[in-house]
């Protein structure tokens, strides 16, 4: 639900698919996948106790770029925090507010021979 939320975000913001397309995945980026891509990881959002436990998550969601290059890595990391940072608003019938946004070490996938960049947001969302 969270996951597929901010996939949505990212895809019906034009600044991204046009960097992109439509290569944003939940969880991983399958092997041979074509670059650049992006990935959304929200494994770390946990119910939050004092709100509705039921509908209420708050915690971390990571998001990573692998590209060819480390100027596309970048680009499309630009992108996407122009598209998150601060963002506050429902989509999908998820309700999500960010709160923070810290990128973490890039780094380079051997396997794929791809550049990596990542940022980890802090956020808090409610079904509706």
């Amino acid at each position: 639900m969270i996951t597929r939320a901010f996939i949505q975000k990212l895809l019906a913001t034009s600044f991204v698919t046009s960097l992109v397309g439509t290569r944003i995945y939940p969880n991983v980026i399958k092997e041979n996948a074509t670059l650049p891509a992006v990935y959304v990881f929200a494994d770390g959002m946990e119910d939050q106790g004092c709100y509705d436990p039921e509908s209420t998550k708050n915690g971390s969601v990571e998001i990573g770029v692998y590209a060819n290059s480390y100027a596309d890595a970048s680009n499309v990391m630009s992108a996407i925090r122009m598209a998150l940072d601060k963002f506050s608003g429902v989509i999908s019938g998820v309700g999500i507010v960010i709160m923070s946004a810290q990128e973490v070490a890039d780094g380079f996938d051997d396997k794929q021979k791809a550049h990596i960049k990542v940022v980890e947001y802090s956020a808090l969302a409610e079904a509706r």
